[in-house]
């Protein structure tokens, strides 16, 4: 197994070759998971698998998350497993183009703002994984920042608020809050009702780095017990510092790839592609968290 990586002075961003998930070996295993903590993001390259490969393998890291996509459901739709989250345009069924003001392709276009995957969950996610299964000529890449760096240079940038304030902030989170800001209220009373407001940390410690990062993003609606327009003020300030203060990591995908990404410290978001024009179907397994957010111990 090669790695090469990207931004080594932040430890991040690692491209992994040599290797291929379907047969991976357990000392093999260990090592790439020993990437993954480290690097925050990995990439894996040349890796063609179907749904049962990807499932298999990602459950290497733990327990997968059952999507909450709209037509990924097993009772709904026999044509996908209910751990696979189908990031597309392309329906899974006739195999046709869908019209981009449909739900499901407005539902997906909100992944395109900074944020951590299912930290709208009680428990939130650990990795993500996704397959590229078919890629668009233009764009449809995806952008990565470490958000460790915001954190251990914000008592430098001259915010009101010092890192021991924020220490053991708890906010609220809400997939229906983010969604409402950037495609609107796309949302039935049903869906609303399953996915309340849930509490996190706004600041947590990696188990593996021991280091800490914001934990914030367009799912992070509010801190408790703060007033609401101080403290998104503070959330936006906070999610504006992650991004500018470290190194936007752009990546353009390639069919095959495997992209694993550890949402406890990396926010995310697509670039966008012409929805009318290009086809794109993405593959994605969640890897659950140990625990909520808030009942971890912070190490500033």
């Amino acid at each position: 197994m090669k790695v090469n990586i990207k931004y080594p002075e932040q430890e991040f961003f690692a491209v992994v070759s040599g290797i291929d998930v379907t047969s991976i070996s357990d000392n093999e295993f260990k090592e790439l998971e020993k990437v993954c903590n480290t690097y925050g993001v990995t990439v894996i390259e040349n890796q063609k698998i179907n749904d049962d490969q990807q499932i298999k393998f990602s459950e290497r890291f733990g327990e997968l998350e059952i999507s909450i996509g709209t037509n990924t459901k097993k009772e709904n739709n026999p044509y996908l497993r209910p751990q696979i989250s189908r990031i597309s345009n392309v329906d899974v069924r006739t195999n046709e183009m869908i019209p981009k003001d449909d739900h499901k392709v407005v539902f997906d276009r909100g992944n395109n703002v900074w944020h951590s995957d299912s930290s709208f969950k009680h428990i939130p996610a650990k990795f993500s994984i996704l397959s590229a299964r078919e890629i668009p000529q233009e764009g449809g890449g995806t952008e990565f920042i470490d958000a460790r760096y915001a954190l251990e240079t914000w008592n430098k940038k001259g915010s009101k608020y010092s890192l021991d304030d924020l220490k053991e902030a708890i906010t609220e989170h809400s997939i229906v809050y983010s969604r409402m800001q950037n495609t609107g209220d796309i949302f039935g009373d049903q869906f609303k009702k399953d996915m309340p407001y849930v509490k996190q940390r706004l600041i947590r410690t990696h188990p593996y780095t021991k280091r800490s990062a914001f934990y914030a993003g367009s799912h992070c609606s509010h801190i408790i017990g703060w007033d609401l327009d101080e403290s998104r003020k503070l959330i936006k300030e906070i999610n504006d510092w992650i991004i500018n203060a470290g190194s936007i990591a752009s990546h353009k995908w390639s069919s095959g790839e495997i992209v694993i990404w550890d949402n406890r410290r990396v926010q995310h978001r697509g670039t966008g592609f012409n929805e009318a024009k290009y086809r794109r179907i993405m593959h994605r397994t969640t890897v659950a968290g140990d625990k909520p957010s808030f009942e971890e111990v912070v190490s500033i």
